[in-house]
């Protein structure tokens, strides 16, 4: 089988190096997009790094958190690696690393080939009203509201959206009453076949016309092109512990809407966990951690 590992990636190098060593292996290619805003990146100290994977890199959009530039780079990228045709698709950030060796990960996806690792949250669509938010009213500003250093800037776009957002509730706009996709949400990061790859580029287009004003539309267009057109049953049931995208994340520990960043001390529940990778890593806050993972891969 053949893999696509496509990377977002926006600082801490050093790291990142570690991940695409990690995955360096034949079969697996890598597609890494390093944010158009990131100063200190330098490709040279990235060339000759692996052995087996063709490495490409590109910085095709300034990318902000919760914006449509966040859906724009994943297509992007899924768009550039789906000339070559893989098996799989796998949408990690440069802050991920694998906590299985890859002759693990590429067992596993022979063994469960055809199936698509999305996961689904469910229960916060139904219980959580900001979700249905997203997509009922349109946030013109959601490319605005984090992209300034000036912290009065980000206040001030967050305060018209927040107009916006009023003035469309008095006025009972919903863009969305007569969608014929049902929307779905969960984990923007997957590991997805040919067949739905493919799948997202045919309606990039009506993608671009129901998320380009949805905030935080990395969460909601996979799962919603995958159970509205042809893939639901595809997707993976998990078990043996197991997480629907297989990638170990700790949001109970996390802080301010962030995943929780894994420390030395996490190290035997990282060996411990059935999932294939685990997010989030960082060399600034404990860098003996991905030390210790990396070392482990390396033994297996």
């Amino acid at each position: 089988m053949r893999h696509g590992f496509l990377i977002i990636a926006h600082n801490q190098w050093w790291q990142l190096r570690e991940l695409i060593k990690a995955l360096d292996a034949e079969g697996h290619d890598l597609y890494i997009h390093v944010d158009k805003k990131a100063k200190d990146f330098n490709i040279a100290d990235f060339n000759g790094i692996t052995r087996y994977s063709p490495v490409y890199f590109f910085s095709e959009y300034e990318v902000f958190w919760g914006g449509f530039s966040q859906v724009q780079t994943e297509l992007f990228l899924f768009e550039k690696s789906f000339q070559q045709k893989y098996d799989y698709y796998h949408l990690i950030s440069g802050a991920d690393l694998p906590i299985k060796s890859n002759r693990e990960i590429d067992a596993f996806f022979e063994k469960n080939q055809g199936k698509e690792f999305i996961l689904y949250d469910n229960e916060k669509l139904q219980n959580d009203p900001e979700i249905s938010r997203r997509t009922k009213y349109y946030h013109y500003l959601q490319n605005y509201r984090r992209r300034y250093s000036q912290r009065w800037k980000n206040e001030f776009f967050t305060l018209c959206e927040r107009i916006s957002l009023v003035m469309q509730i008095i006025l009972h706009v919903d863009r969305v009453k007569d969608l014929d996709w049902q929307i779905k949400y969960g984990s923007n990061w997957v590991s997805i076949t040919n067949g739905l790859v493919a799948e997202l580029l045919r309606q990039k287009e009506k993608i671009i016309k129901v998320f380009s004003c949805t905030n935080c539309a990395d969460e909601l267009f996979v799962q919603t092109v995958a159970y509205n057109c042809g893939f639901k049953n595809n997707i993976y049931c998990p078990e043996d512990g197991m997480t629907g995208n297989v990638r170990f994340i700790d949001w109970t520990r996390g802080k301010n809407g962030n995943p929780y960043t894994f420390r030395n001390e996490d190290y035997q529940s990282l060996q411990m966990s059935k999932d294939l990778f685990a997010r989030k890593f960082s060399e600034i806050e404990d860098k003996g951690i991905i030390l210790k993972v990396i070392a482990y891969l390396r033994r297996r």
